[in-house]
């Protein structure tokens, strides 16, 4: 596909340590309709950068019930905040999120494609050819 369209936004996430106290992180999330199902969660702390990449729907489902079952969890908190779990081999990391923000984030790409149209952005041909190539 030549010509591609992105959206993104930056916000702060609140990582909750083990202390349970909260600490700031920024957060820029993208999206790129190349790729229609993924969101981009770029965290910042300092000059350390870690990038996960996270399915749109889980992002949807997670600010109304519990989404997820693997690597990456969300979940309503209060009328206000969303629990985002990131978990790898090694580590865990809680964060509270804003549901409000998630959601206009989201809203911003459905601008782009629409929910359920997704799989008219991908070119399945050219996958196949990368993945044999």
């Amino acid at each position: 596909m030549t010509n591609v369209t992105r959206v993104g936004a930056e916000s702060v996430f609140a990582f909750i340590a083990p202390s349970g106290r909260p600490m700031p992180v920024e957060v820029e999330l993208g999206y790129r309709a190349d790729d229609p199902h993924a969101v981009t969660m770029t965290f910042r702390m300092g000059r350390q950068e870690t990038v996960w990449l996270v399915s749109r729907d889980l992002l949807a489902d997670g600010l109304i019930t519990t989404s997820g079952a693997g690597d990456v969890r969300l979940r309503p908190h209060n009328s206000t905040t969303a629990v985002l779990e990131l978990r790898s081999d090694v580590s865990e990391a809680v964060f509270h999120v804003r549901s409000s923000e998630l959601q206009e984030f989201l809203n911003s790409t459905y601008d782009v494609v629409a929910p359920g149209r997704e799989n008219d952005y991908v070119d399945f041909d050219a996958e196949l050819r990368k993945l044999l190539d």
